[in-house]
């Protein structure tokens, strides 16, 4: 027979809980225990034992808010609520009000630090994702738990881990960015919407992808699809840019190109409307991060003409949709594209103005990648062009200035 414990709150075991977090003895915390009435303060041990043990009870709301300040208690694991009618000018317009307007905010934050992102401001952007943090780490302790269970609470958590990934991998922290994603695509399956699962798994695909897990990367990229299809045009053209670079990096061209002109017929369709707003896309142009991918695929599978033939199409769309983020990061594709035509000299060119643009932005990631071409470059023989000699003497005098 199983043993019933009859278990029975009392406001007493919160109290011992948190003083035993703060390493107060029983002593210390009947020092400064408030008395009801008044300022006054101070009880002996056996009192806060009484209390601990639920043999005495606290019936003033006042002394239980004071306690709450001493112990660093979350008002409502005493049944109080932030607004204290007792002193309704502490803490105004507190209560449903207030956590909805706060979410507000939060979402506006949101969307302004992928714009920042957008717009190659990776420092500023970070500093917010930092203040995000914090935010949302003194929601998790305060907050009761029927809030934080709420959905868009939770859809407004995953955003902000979605900025914690991408951080992450601008830092070149790249497993860890894996980890997170993965752990997005985890809270995804629990919260049925087809945006928050086809973004993360996109995102999980991608990264996988960068490590050189091919064929894993496509399987997610085209679960992503599938799902996609549920949600805005906007999030189905979202994922089929990376759709298309996954299959580029497995070399499977036919699939590739369906998957970008797929994208562009939908990315073409949204006429610059708000749609996908509601599905976390944020700051993202279709065309040109569509074209961009092409751009990369076609140096994929090994055809560089065709990268270099889309240049002047490619600046066109990124002024218009204002990509400062794209623009930086394009000039990459061309210097990739003149490297497979041995082109050094050109090569050389605007793998400079990528290093330029990239140490603006001040993203670790971003600058590795010029780094990277230069031992491309070395190990295909190309050690000893001038060009490269002198570029790579550039980058070693900058280095040592900083």
């Amino acid at each position: 027979m199983v043993e019933v414990i009859n278990y029975k709150y009392h406001h007493g075991i919160t109290i011992k809980e948190y003083r035993e977090l703060r390493r107060m003895t029983q002593a210390q915390l009947a020092e400064v225990w408030p008395k009801s009435g008044g300022n006054e303060q101070g009880v002996n041990t056996r009192y806060v034992q009484d209390i601990e043990y639920g043999h005495k009870h606290i019936e003033d709301p006042h002394v239980l808010r004071k306690l709450a300040a001493i112990l660093d208690i979350p008002l409502w694991k005493f049944g109080l609520s932030e607004y204290d009618p007792f002193h309704p000018t502490v803490l105004p317009g507190q209560g449903r009000f207030m956590y909805d307007e706060t979410l507000d905010a939060v979402e506006t934050l949101i969307r302004q630090m992928w714009s920042l992102r957008c717009a190659a401001r990776i420092v500023d952007a970070e500093k917010g994702v930092k203040r995000l943090n914090e935010l949302f780490a003194h929601f998790h302790k305060n907050l009761p738990p029927p809030l934080r269970l709420e959905r868009r609470f939770q859809l407004l958590y995953v955003q902000v881990q979605r900025l914690n990934a991408v951080t992450a991998l601008e830092g070149k922290r790249y497993d860890d960015a894996i980890d997170i994603y993965t752990k997005i695509c985890e809270s995804a399956k629990h919260m049925d919407n087809a945006s928050v699962t086809a973004i993360a798994l996109k995102s999980l695909g991608k990264e996988l992808e960068r490590k050189g897990e091919k064929q894993e990367a496509v399987s997610l990229l085209e679960d992503a699809r599938d799902i996609s299809l549920g949600a805005s045009k906007l999030v189905i053209a979202f994922v089929h840019s990376y759709l298309a670079r996954v299959y580029a990096s497995a070399g499977n061209t036919l699939r590739f190109e369906r998957a970008v002109n797929t994208g562009l017929t939908i990315a073409s369709s949204l006429n610059g409307n708000d749609e996908g707003k509601t599905d976390f896309v944020y700051s993202w142009s279709p065309i040109s991060a569509l074209l961009a991918e092409r751009s990369w695929g076609y140096l994929a599978v090994g055809e560089p003409n065709k990268t270099l033939a889309m240049q002047e199409e490619i600046e066109h769309q990124i002024e218009r949709g204002q990509d400062a983020r794209l623009y930086a990061w394009i000039p990459l594709d061309w210097a990739k594209a003149y490297q497979m035509l041995g082109e050094i000299e050109q090569c050389v060119e605007e793998a400079r103005e990528f290093y330029h643009r990239v140490s603006i932005m001040k993203s670790p990631h971003a600058i590795s990648q010029v780094d990277k071409l230069l031992a491309s470059l070395e190990e295909d023989g190309y050690g000893d062009v001038q060009a490269v000699k002198d570029f790579r003497s550039e980058l070693q005098e900058k280095k040592h200035a900083k």
